[in-house]
């Protein structure tokens, strides 16, 4: 699951159908299918299956290979869809900064902040005088503490420092550390702040030091001379979904999915884990779901089902963000014109022997899930919601009627002690057959009509209003890009789609989450403003009325 699902909720369904406990010797071959396949997805050699990596493609590879087994054909012709995604950020070489007759070396001596602005700034500088016009020069740390203190959050200090720089008249801004610092900063190559509008940079405490031992007492006369000259780059990768399809040539089909990408070495701070570094091999989240999937794929090929096509889909991209998810749902249209319903199964490996609880979550999303009621084994949990923290909630943003099978969070969740010998491979079983019933049943009813259902809190910032729009927090290309519009709220009345980029609230910019959430903590429930957004080329400026969320 990935890494917004702070929010952690309790989900949804039981179904009509009993799945038989007794192990036959079918079920027994099914076990040490699940038991291969989630063996390999979760092994060391997979390196956690970071979306982009090596280990993902040969995780790519592995799943295409037993599609190609069980005689199952891509989608549109190809097994592989890939999907590009922002990796993260990196320095530019023509990055410089000079202090004096002196070019430092980059990162050694000094490093620019990953939320640098662009742009050149120069100028004679008094340690600690901020100017109107000037570049400023300010200490990273205010005393001894900060500078031990592993907890200490420098990124967020300069940035904040940088901002009211800028508002400031700053021409740019210099960071020194005088204290040397125990856990001197880095650049972060996975920062999620918003560009500033100022060049920004921090200098070492060893550069900072030769600096005052070279100038003494004379800068503080005339002042240092400095030249910020800061780039960073957007880096980019490339993901890819992997999908296999039965097609029965009819008019609707069913997706079925589960990602199969985990954190990889940890995912820059997805890991709950504080140790060193090691490979996180997420078999439950989600060798798990992607084991299931290939089995039941198996399941409905030697099937006699026939009224719907079946699209099986392992996503990658999930823990960064639904990306995958998005990126398929968006380029191949897998809307509700298309598309009957979607089940999607994300850590079915843990279910406890004990109390066999399921959650279920999306028994909102349709009236056909009705269906979905006590069990005689399994102590199912629901949830109305079709909005989750998995990929059902991109094909809930489509229009399409969801269910989302879970088994609950244990200590091992984003820990590199999540493998494969911990997994209750019986109990997937049968969660396996339990699915498959429902789909099988569901084989039978006409294509399920499609109901909105309540949003579920994120556990975000709360405001006194609301915009009403689900925002996609993976995007990174100035503004708040939008991933889905409630009903009845003002995006919608205002005419602001799923798509649009809002870039502007009332007199607010709006460069990313930040400054959005800073923008909608200065209004109140029924304050009339616009909504500037841009849809595909083209700029639209909206009447705007807040209310209460």
């Amino acid at each position: 699951m990935y890494r917004f699902k702070k929010f952690l909720f309790v989900l949804l369904i039981s179904a009509a159908a009993s799945p038989v406990y007794a192990q036959t010797k079918a079920e027994r071959q099914t076990i040490r299918q699940l038991q291969q396949d989630a063996g390999y997805l979760a092994s060391d050699e997979l390196e956690g299956r970071a979306t982009g990596s090596e280990g993902e493609r040969k995780a790519a590879d592995y799943i295409i290979k037993r599609y190609k087994q069980e005689r199952i054909l891509p989608y549109q012709g190809t097994y592989k869809h890939p999907f590009n995604f922002v990796k993260g950020r990196e320095i530019n070489t023509t990055t410089q900064i000079r202090i004096g007759e002196n070019t430092l070396r980059i990162p050694e001596d000094a490093f620019p902040l990953a939320f640098t602005g662009s742009g050149k700034a120069t100028g004679a500088v008094l340690p600690d005088v901020m100017e109107q016009g000037s570049i400023w020069l300010v200490p990273l740390y205010q005393n001894e503490t900060e500078a031990q203190d592993p907890h200490f959050d420098w990124e967020k200090y300069t940035y904040d420092k940088t901002r009211e720089a800028a508002k400031l008249g700053a021409q740019g801004i210099l960071f020194y550390d005088s204290y040397q610092a125990k856990y001197p900063p880095a650049f972060n190559t996975r920062s999620d702040y918003e560009k500033t509008d100022i060049p920004a940079a921090i200098l070492h405490y060893d550069a900072w030091q030769r600096l005052v031992n070279n100038t003494g007492n004379a800068a503080n006369q005339t002042g240092i001379h400095i030249e910020l000259n800061p780039a960073v780059n957007k880096t980019e990768g490339t993901g890819h979904n992997v999908t296999g399809y039965i097609d029965n040539q009819a008019p609707y089909t069913v997706v079925i999915g589960a990602h199969y990408d985990h954190l990889g070495y940890g995912l820059d701070g997805s890991s709950l884990h504080s140790g060193e570094r090691q490979i996180h091999n997420g078999a439950d989240d989600n060798a798990s779901g992607s084991a299931l999937l290939l089995h039941l794929a198996t399941q409905i090929k030697k099937s006699k089902l026939r009224n719907y096509n079946y699209l099986f889909i392992h996503f990658s991209g999930e823990e960064m963000g639904l990306l995958g998810s998005k990126a398929i749902v968006r380029d191949l249209q897998l809307d509700s014109n298309r598309i009957a319903y979607m089940i999607n199964m994300d850590m079915v490996g843990r279910l406890n022997d004990s109390t066999h609880a399921l959650t279920i979550g999306g028994i909102g999303t349709s009236p056909a899930w009705h269906m979905i009621g006590k069990h005689d084994y399994f102590r199912i949990r629901t949830d109305s919601s079709g909005v989750g923290p998995s990929d059902h909630s991109s094909f809930y943003h489509a229009g399409v009627p969801v269910l989302f099978f879970f088994t609950g969070t244990h200590k091992d969740y984003h820990k590199p002690g999540d493998d494969a010998h911990l997994l209750n491979y019986p109990g997937m079983a049968q969660i396996g057959g339990y699915i498959f019933n429902i789909v099988k049943r569901m084989d039978q009813e006409a294509k399920p009509a499609f109901t909105p259902t309540r949003q579920v809190s994120t556990g975000r910032t709360r405001f006194k209003v609301t915009l009403g729009i689900i925002p996609d927090y993976s995007f990174q290309e100035g503004g708040v890009r939008v991933d889905g519009v409630s009903e009845n709220k003002p995006a919608a009345a205002a005419g602001v789609q799923a798509g649009d980029v809002i870039i502007g609230l009332g007199s607010h910019t709006i460069n990313g989450m930040q400054s959005y959430m800073e923008a909608l903590g200065a209004f109140n429930p029924g304050d009339a403003t616009e909504v500037t957004i841009r849809r595909g080329t083209e700029e639209k400026t909206l009447p705007l009325i807040f209310s209460k969320p």
